[in-house]
């Protein structure tokens, strides 16, 4: 049994964990307080949100910023708070788009949050600079029963399959796909759907993440830049 095999139950364990949550409560993050509401995917439970959050705005600068399945609004928000032009963000989860319009309301920031799959919230003519998503690891070969689980489960990769097929009519001239992943994902299948899809690839950024509970696999986490390169 391989590294992500085994490391799917643990997956499961605390997905289960965080879906039991009925109360809101509060993380802190880089020194801010970010609520979160039941049924959100949470940095409490899943800390390498926190990472993404910390290393994405230095990437993206004062480029224009789409991030797709924003969860809390954790990363669109430091990508706003570090001067980025415009930041729009979307969710599958209509929880997960209550949580992040209150996070932005609460820090101040003007960031339009829309509820759909993928790019089905976007006008069709607008285009952004970067366009960001922590997207879910685990290629899964069952449907996941709940929108907090499709957070973390993607049904053999046909969400990762839309996201690299729908960019390039949402990317402005120059423009790049940041993805967040990381070693537990298949690599080696995202880079082919990329590839099917115009895309060449760079890794921008590797880190170690924080280990998983009653789990002793090593993980990483990581931020490839995927670009238009067909003619």
């Amino acid at each position: 049994m391989t590294a992500k095999h085994r490391w799917i139950p643990g997956a499961m364990a605390i997905f289960k964990c965080a879906s039991q949550r009925r109360d809101s409560y509060i993380v802190r993050v880089r020194g801010k307080d970010i609520h979160v509401l039941p049924n959100v995917f949470s940095p409490k439970y899943f800390p390498d949100a926190v990472w993404f959050a910390r290393e994405i705005p230095r990437i993206v600068g004062r480029r224009s910023f789409l991030e797709i399945g924003t969860g809390t609004g954790l990363t669109a928000l430091f990508v706003a708070l570090g001067g980025a032009q415009r930041v729009v963000a979307t969710d599958i989860n209509p929880s997960a788009v209550e949580n992040a319009r209150q996070t932005f309301a609460e820090h101040g920031v003007q960031i339009a949050v829309h509820c759909g799959d993928v790019y089905e919230p976007i006008d069709s003519d607008e285009k952004f600079d970067v366009i960001f998503w922590n997207h879910p690891f685990h290629y899964s070969l069952e449907k996941p029963q709940s929108l907090l689980m499709r957070a973390g489960f993607d049904y053999k990769y046909n969400d990762l399959r839309a996201f690299f097929a729908g960019a390039k009519k949402h990317l402005n001239p120059g423009g790049e796909i940041l993805l967040g992943t990381g070693n537990m994902a298949r690599i080696n299948e995202i880079k082919r759907i990329a590839r099917a899809n115009g895309y060449g690839w760079t890794l921008l950024k590797k880190g170690a993440a924080p280990p998983q509970k009653g789990s002793s696999i090593a993980r990483d986490n990581r931020i490839y830049s995927f670009r238009w390169r067909r003619a």
